[in-house]
C-alpha cells in the first residue's frame, strides 16, 4: 500500500506518466486491483507458508556452528579465532547465533537474499556480524566495481564492499541475487490467501447467502430507499440479538437462499494449496502438520529425507558463503573453516543410538569414552582403549588374515 508523508494512502493512476510506480509498488497495485495482496509479509499469514518458513529457518538456526581448523592430519575446534565466538553465540548486540540465522533464512525464503556484513577492526580482526534488511539492500554497479547498498542502523545510507557482505541467496537466474519463492509462485500463496478470505466471509455470513426480499408492490425511489433502510435495520438487529427472527414490513416477503453442503466445502482447496507450498519449500508434510497420509513408518524415513534433501543444500549453500567472507584467504590456507553439525536431526531413537555405538565399539572405530561424550556424559578412566570384536581377522598387504600372536 502507498502511503504520504502524513500516513494517508495516496492515489496513483496506471494511466498518469507524471507519477511513475516502482517494481515494487506495481506489484501492489496489481494484488490489490486483484483483491488479493502477495508479498513477504502477507503470505506469513498464510499457516502453510509460516509453517514452512518457520521449520527451516528454526532447523538452522538450530543446529551447532562451530570454527574448526584442520592441522596436518588433525581436526581441532578454532576457538582461537575471533569468529568462533561470534558464530557460535553472539554475532551482534541485538541478536545469539540462532536469532541472526533464524532471521537470515527468513529472509532467504520470504525475499530470496539475506545480507550480513562483516565488521573489522583497523587491523582486519572480525569484531562483529551485522544484519542488514533485504528491502532496504541492493547489489549495485558503480563503473567497474559492484557494491552493496544499504543502511546502517540509524538509516544512513551505507556501502559495502562484495568481500565484506554475506550474501547467501535463493534459487535466482542472474548469478548475484536470488529470487524470492514466495514472489515467484505468488499465484499459488495467493490462491490459498484467497480461501481464507473466503473462508472468513463465508462463515460471518453464516455460511450462506441472507436471501431473496421481495416487495409485493410496485417501488419508486424513495420507496427502494426505505426498503434498503428497514432491510440493514433488521439485519442488524438480527445480529445484535440472541433472537434468530427476522421481523419486516408487512408489505415484504422474504426467501432464505440455501447453499448445497458440498458447495460449502472448500477444505479440499485449502489441502491442495498446502500440499503444493509444501513442495514449493522442499518440505515434508507431516512438518507442517499435514498428516492425512503420514505412518509411524513413513514419517522416520521422511525426517532422513528432510535431513538430506531439504537441509543439506541450504546447509552448504551457508557453508560456502561464510567460508568465504569470514574468513581471509590467509585463514582459509591455515586450515579454518566453517562447519554446521547435522547430528543433532539424524540422533534417532536411543534403540538406534545405542545400536550404532555397538557396532562402532565392536568395529574398533570408536572407543567408549567418545561415546559417552555423544551423550552429553563424562569421561571414564580405563574406557579409552579400542576394542575388537574376536570374529574380527586384520588382513596383510596380501588381502590374507595375519596369523594370532599369543602375548
Amino acid at each position: 500500500m502507498i502511503f504520504d508523508v502524513l500516513g494517508a494512502r495516496e492515489s496513483r493512476s496506471m494511466e498518469n506518466p507524471s507519477r511513475p510506480l516502482s517494481g515494487e509498488e506495481l506489484s501492489e497495485w496489481m494484488g490489490e486491483r486483484q483483491g488479493v495482496l502477495v508479498n513477504p509479509e502477507t503470505a506469513l499469514k498464510l499457516a502453510a507458508v509460516y509453517s514452512c518458513v518457520y521449520v527451516l529457518s528454526s532447523s538452522l538456526a538450530q543446529l551447532p556452528l562451530v570454527v574448526m581448523r584442520k592441522v596436518g592430519d588433525r581436526i581441532e575446534a578454532g576457538s582461537d579465532h575471533a569468529a568462533y565466538y561470534l558464530l557460535h553465540d553472539e554475532p551482534n548486540r541485538w541478536q545469539t547465533s540462532y536469532k541472526w540465522r533464524e532471521t537470515k533464512q527468513h529472509h532467504v525464503l520470504g525475499f530470496g537474499n539475506g545480507y550480513s556484513r562483516m565488521v573489522r577492526s583497523k587491523r582486519g580482526e572480525l569484531v562483529s556480524i551485522e544484519t542488514h534488511l533485504p528491502q532496504r539492500t541492493s547489489l549495485v554497479q558503480n563503473g567497474n566495481r559492484w557494491l552493496y547498498a544499504t543502511q546502517d542502523d540509524d538509516g544512513y545510507p551505507l556501502a559495502v564492499a562484495i568481500e565484506d557482505m554475506a550474501h547467501v541467496r535463493a534459487l535466482g537466474s542472474n548469478g548475484k541475487t536470488g529470487v524470492s519463492i514466495i514472489r515467484q509462485h505468488a499465484d499459488t500463496i495467493g490462491l490459498g490467501l484467497a480461501a481464507v478470505n473466503y473462508g472468513r466471509e463465508f462463515f460471518e455470513g453464516g455460511g450462506r447467502p441472507t436471501g431473496l426480499v421481495t416487495a409485493k408492490g410496485v417501488l419508486n425511489d424513495n420507496s427502494w430507499a426505505r426498503l434498503k433502510s428497514a432491510w440493514a435495520t433488521a439485519v442488524s438487529r438480527l445480529r445484535q440479538s440472541e433472537n434468530k427472527t427476522l421481523l419486516l414490513p408487512a408489505d415484504l416477503d422474504y426467501k432464505a437462499l440455501t447453499i448445497a453442503p458440498e458447495d460449502a466445502q472448500f477444505l479440499d482447496t485449502r489441502k491442495m494449496t498446502r500440499s503444493e507450498i509444501a513442495g514449493l519449500f522442499n518440505v515434508p508434510a507431516h512438518m507442517i502438520n499435514d498428516l492425512e497420509k503420514a505412518t509411524f513408518s513413513n514419517i522416520s524415513e521422511q525426517s532422513i529425507q528432510f535431513v538430506v534433501h531439504t537441509m543439506m543444500p541450504w546447509v552448504q549453500n551457508w557453508e560456502q558463503e561464510l567460508n568465504r567472507r569470514v574468513f581471509t584467504r590467509a585463514e582459509r590456507k591455515a586450515g579454518y573453516y566453517i562447519k554446521f553439525n547435522l547430528a543433532g536431526l539424524l540422533r534417532g531413537t536411543p534403540k538406534e543410538r545405542a545400536e550404532f555405538y555397538r557396532i562402532a565399539i565392536q568395529d574398533g572405530w570408536m572407543h567408549r569414552n567418545e561415546v559417552r561424550v555423544f551423550e552429553d556424559l563424562n569421561p571414564i578412566p580405563g574406557l579409552d582403549t579400542m576394542l575388537i570384536n574376536v570374529n574380527s581377522r586384520l588382513l596383510g598387504p596380501d588381502g590374507n588374515p595375519l596369523p594370532v600372536t599369543k602375548e
